[in-house]
């Protein structure tokens, strides 16, 4: 972990000033961006329709207990709406964590992390998520999923995510900078070309996946942006931005670590990402690496 993350007392001012420049609807959601507030749990799960819609299903999940990326989740949504329409696929839209139990689980093909932060989950919706991803389910993230709070559910970020978020730039905090894909035969990365250029919120992780056992899709040039916040150090050396992984074998996962901007949601190469990183994760295309 980069020096200056080690203070967590410099993490929290790093998120506050996040906060002040991107914008929070209340002081409450700032407490939770911070770990400081009071998580708010859902306990009475949804009442699906009686028809969900064909299958493959797909459960678009966006509840924030943590930062809130309000423009990013409505374009995400947007374009998973889209996609699912242009192939026949059914979307359904929820920010009620109670729906992690077995039975409505079992109701969807794959999980589609939408920006959710923060602690969402009590443990027996925890236990039923685990259970759902270990035993073949598929699970998609972008962005702000992989935005947890240190003491958070260490399955979720370690064994899942494979990946935990410590920070990104600041003083500019959206920098264009260059993204080279090492696999372009993935049904996610098989349309962009080597390299790509792409303005964004750039996270850096603890951790490198590559080395945790992700297949890396895509890294970022760090010669290309400037990988400092308030004078702290963002560089990982090697940094995967993209990747993925069949967990024991059987549970596919996908995280992206674009999607800030509302606007990288309407650019048709990341609509393509998402699409082929859906029908990877349904088990559509694509096998486990």
């Amino acid at each position: 972990m980069p020096h200056f993350f080690k203070s967590r007392y410099c993490a929290l001012i790093l998120i506050l000033c996040s906060l002040a420049l991107t914008g929070c609807d209340t002081y409450e959601n700032i407490k939770r961006s911070m770990g400081k507030g009071e998580p708010v749990i859902d306990t009475v799960a949804p009442v699906l329709p009686e028809t969900l819609g064909p299958r493959p299903r797909i459960l678009n999940f966006s509840k924030t207990n943590g930062f809130r990326h309000a423009e990013a989740i409505v374009a995400a949504t947007q374009s998973l709406e889209d996609i699912a329409k242009e192939n026949g696929w059914t979307v359904y839209n929820t920010e009620n964590a109670a729906i992690f139990n077995d039975e409505q689980l079992a109701q969807f093909d794959v999980i589609f992390g939408n920006n959710c932060t923060g602690d969402n989950w009590t443990d027996d919706q925890k236990a039923a998520f685990q259970q759902y991803i270990e035993n073949g389910g598929g699970f998609v993230g972008v962005h702000g999923a992989a935005g947890t709070r240190y003491d958070f559910w260490d399955w979720y970020k370690q064994d899942l995510l494979k990946g935990q978020f410590i920070g990104h730039p600041m003083f500019p905090q959206f920098q264009t900078a260059t993204v080279h894909f090492e696999d372009q035969t993935h049904p996610a990365t098989k349309h962009f070309p080597a390299t790509w250029e792409h303005e964004d919120e750039w996270y850096s992780f603890g951790n490198n996946p590559r080395e945790d056992g992700a297949a890396v899709l895509a890294n970022l040039d760090e010669s290309t942006y400037e990988a400092k916040a308030m004078g702290g150090d963002l560089n990982m050396g090697d940094h995967p931005i993209i990747w993925h992984h069949c967990l024991n074998n059987h549970g596919r996962v996908f995280y992206s670590a674009l999607g800030h901007e509302a606007n990288t949601y309407e650019r048709p190469e990341h609509k393509s990402m998402l699409k082929g990183a859906l029908a990877w994760g349904m088990g559509l295309e694509g096998d486990c690496p």
